[in-house]
């Protein structure tokens, strides 16, 4: 293990850690991420997508607030002073780490300071919880780069009512795991120093049209449906107005009613009508002794439906992508094709 002198969260270190694999990429690489997928890391890599920008997340924020917290607790629980350190494999320095806390011995030490939510998951799940289940992955690369045969996964709790307020797992050397970060890890960096995009994962990748065909028909498209919803908007303007002039008649039409029922008189008839009210499910589950989860086993079939929006920008979002921006400037977008 080769330490370095960063600065965590500097310039600098930013730097380093983009020119590199780092704990918490290795899950995105194995696939076990739930929030970025190996395509979108790779984009952010070679510079065609920005990274999420996570200072105005309130939970990472909280998180960074109250990890010198958790540090404190651990070294006075251990009897030991833990250090932040950066961190490089000796065999292949492309794996690097953050380390929240370094042990005397050499063993890495990960805080995590989660919501309310994670924390009781964790709690009552433990080993099979998922935010356990993401972050072995992240102890298991710190590992990997120190060399060391067990690792600490540190939960913090700050509003922790029985006094616990660290929820510690020791975390043994897992030599496959750590076999598959280094052949992923391996794989997905000759992806990036290539240029050669690793595959789509069709279920949370963005599907980009890239032949000139598909390019041409795409913002053909695009424009016809951006004429259509311009004119939908002028339209559901009028007619809201006039919503608006249909429910002052019917309310004032209901209180000359008063108790009657039904009514039906200069052209116009109203029936008073009352439906019952939905049935809130959890409060019956817990009244009944259930298990919310059970009532998966009763439900309806999915349906598909679709979310669609324009927008301002020709590309995806926090995406830079030359080539992409060029088959975008030779394609005609001035009128819509549907008049």
């Amino acid at each position: 293990m080769r330490v370095l002198d960063l600065e965590q969260r500097s310039e600098a270190w930013h730097q380093w850690r983009w020119l590199g694999i780092t704990a918490t990429e290795s899950a995105v690489i194995l696939g076990r991420n739930p929030h970025k997928s190996p395509w979108r890391l790779w984009c952010e890599k070679v510079g065609r997508a920005k990274p999420a920008d996570l200072d105005a997340n309130p939970l990472v924020r909280y998180g960074r607030e109250h990890e010198d917290d958790a540090r404190r607790l651990f070294e006075l629980q251990h009897c030991e002073v833990v250090l932040p350190v950066c961190v490089e494999y000796d065999a292949n320095p492309i794996f690097r780490a953050s380390l929240d806390g370094l042990t005397a011995e050499g063993e890495p030490v990960e805080f995590k300071c989660p919501s309310e939510t994670t924390l009781s998951d964790v709690r009552k799940r433990g080993e099979k919880s998922d935010a356990y289940q993401l972050y072995l992955v992240q102890v298991q690369h710190q590992l990997l780069v120190t060399g060391a045969r067990r690792g600490w996964l540190v939960f913090y709790d700050g509003h922790a009512t029985d006094g616990q307020q660290l929820i510690e797992f020791e975390i043994a050397r897992d030599d496959s795991l750590i076999a598959s970060i280094l052949t992923e890890g391996q794989a997905f960096w000759q992806s990036v120093l290539s240029g050669k995009e690793p595959k789509k994962d069709p279920a949370r990748d963005l599907f980009i049209p890239r032949t000139e065909e598909q390019i041409s028909d795409w913002c053909r498209l695009a424009v016809d449906y951006s004429a259509a919803s311009a004119q939908i908007e002028e339209l559901e303007a009028q007619i809201s107005a006039l919503n608006a002039v249909r429910s002052r008649c019917k309310d004032q039409l209901a209180a000359m009613m008063g108790e009657y029922r039904y009514a039906d008189f200069g052209g116009v008839a109203l029936t008073r009508r009352v439906s019952q009210g939905a049935v809130d499910y959890e409060k019956f589950c817990e009244a009944k002794g259930l298990d919310v989860s059970e009532l998966a086993a009763f439900r309806k079939p999915a349906k598909e439906s679709w979310l669609i929006r324009t927008s301002s920008s020709l590309v995806p979002k926090d995406f830079t992508d030359p080539d992409m921006e060029e088959s975008l400037e030779a394609v005609d977008r001035t009128e819509p094709m549907w008049f």
